[in-house]
């Protein structure tokens, strides 16, 4: 219809009439571009709340995963510790039974926390990066999932130390001390001849005594973890100040 009114004003050599026209068809659809953008605007800024929601959310288990690391890496520190003066001290071992045997058994363990990336890891397979508006933020995140990935290079060595560990203690535990010691129920009860017999067969082992001092040392993966733990809280704290009341704030303990 608008075509004919054009060729119909040509014809005529109306062209005022013509340049009207022209005038109706630019705008509209510079109209139409402006809500288009609009449109995508609202739609990255719905996908940028969603995709901070879920970080912060992420964030959430993480730092309960790092704290929990923090506090099982200082507790294994003083099982160390305490097997290393238990060495020169048995009646450390006779008035803390359970607690030796079960330095001996978790002592040289390892735990490293679990840092959640999916949705991170989604967004840049997505190609989504550009739609955050805060481009610091995304940097510091950018920094800190790299960061993490960087410091698993060293995951081997607290690998090899466990399992050196479990090699050098084993048979210093009976089956029926490790029957007794069940990991996840804590320090047990125990009694003290056997916990004295335990040690007698800890001192025959040298290449278990000389290795106490490498699964004692806690000190790095602590610095590590509370490292972590600040850059964590800190990325959590931006992402809810930038999503602004109402943002969602997951309980650590709860954290999916």
């Amino acid at each position: 219809m608008l075509l004919r009114r054009v060729i119909a004003h040509f014809k005529k050599q109306e062209w005022t009439a013509i340049a009207l026209d022209f005038l109706i068809v630019v705008v509209g659809i510079l109209i139409a571009f402006q809500i288009t953008a609009w449109n995508d605007a609202r739609a990255d800024r719905a996908r940028e709340k969603n995709y901070l929601e879920r970080i912060a959310s992420e964030l959430d288990y993480s730092i309960a995963s790092i704290e929990d690391g923090i506090e099982t890496a200082m507790f294994r520190e003083t099982l160390g510790q305490f097997l290393i003066n238990s060495v020169e001290n048995p009646n450390l071992v006779r008035n803390n039974p359970g607690r030796f045997i079960f330095a001996i058994l978790t002592g040289g363990y390892t735990y490293s926390p679990e840092i959640r990336a999916h949705t991170f890891e989604e967004i840049k397979s997505a190609g989504d990066l550009g739609i955050f508006r805060d481009k610091a933020l995304l940097f510091d995140l950018t920094e800190f999932y790299t960061r993490v990935q960087g410091d698993a290079q060293w995951n081997y060595i607290r690998e090899v130390r466990q399992t050196e560990y479990i090699k050098r203690s084993a048979g210093i535990l009976t089956y029926e001390l490790l029957k007794q010691t069940p990991y996840a129920e804590g320090i047990p009860e125990i009694d003290a001849d056997d916990a004295i017999a335990a040690y007698e067969r800890m001192l025959e082992r040298p290449s278990f005594i000389e290795w106490l001092p490498t699964v004692g040392d806690r000190y790095d993966d602590i610095r590590t973890y509370r490292r972590r733990l600040d850059a964590a809280v800190a990325l959590r704290a931006r992402i809810l100040a930038a999503l602004g009341d109402g943002a969602p704030v997951t309980d650590r303990k709860d954290a999916p």
